[in-house]
């Protein structure tokens, strides 16, 4: 049996926050320095290659979007795989849904409760925490889950998809 997927059989959906976007350089710069961590767009190019990049991520729609768009990071975003709402959870089942019979589905987030209710909504989810960002050492681990892998750099999350 042939264990490689294709391209097409792999989203990686990310958040942006801390994840892609250096937010903690943003709030000390009164909202005006846009910037990616470091290894952010290499790895993007890479997992590009082997998978299909989309966007879960919550906040203000029109301001999440002029990250993407301001470090240049947004053509690696087709729209149908982006989604940036108000609210993650309220949308989360849906989202999901959509993956869930064609895809293996891998998502990156920097809070454990979106992966936690990711994995409760599709346990086939495999949940990779981005323990980086503002929130990173202050978040309550949950006595009913753990993340399939945690991460501090987005380059750690290559070997994962590339062993799906």
């Amino acid at each position: 049996m042939n264990n490689y997927m294709e391209k097409s059989d792999i989203i990686i959906l990310l958040d942006i926050d801390n994840t892609l976007f250096n937010t903690v350089k943003l709030k000390k710069s009164n909202l005006s320095t846009f910037e990616l961590y470091d290894e952010v767009t290499d790895t993007l190019k890479k997992l590009s290659v082997i998978a299909t990049l989309g966007i879960l991520s919550q906040g203000e729609i029109a301001f999440q979007n002029k990250k993407l768009e301001t470090t240049q990071i947004k053509n690696y975003f087709l729209s149908e795989h982006t989604h940036i709402v108000e609210y993650k959870l309220d949308v989360m089942k849906d989202i999901l849904e959509k993956y869930k019979s064609n895809a293996k589905v891998f998502f990156v987030d920097d809070w454990l409760d979106m992966l936690r209710a990711a994995k409760k909504i599709d346990p086939t989810v495999f949940t990779i925490w981005m323990k980086r960002g503002e929130h990173a050492n202050s978040q309550k681990a949950h006595s009913d889950f753990t993340p399939d892998a945690t991460v501090t750099n987005l380059h750690d999350v290559i070997p994962f998809i590339k062993n799906g």
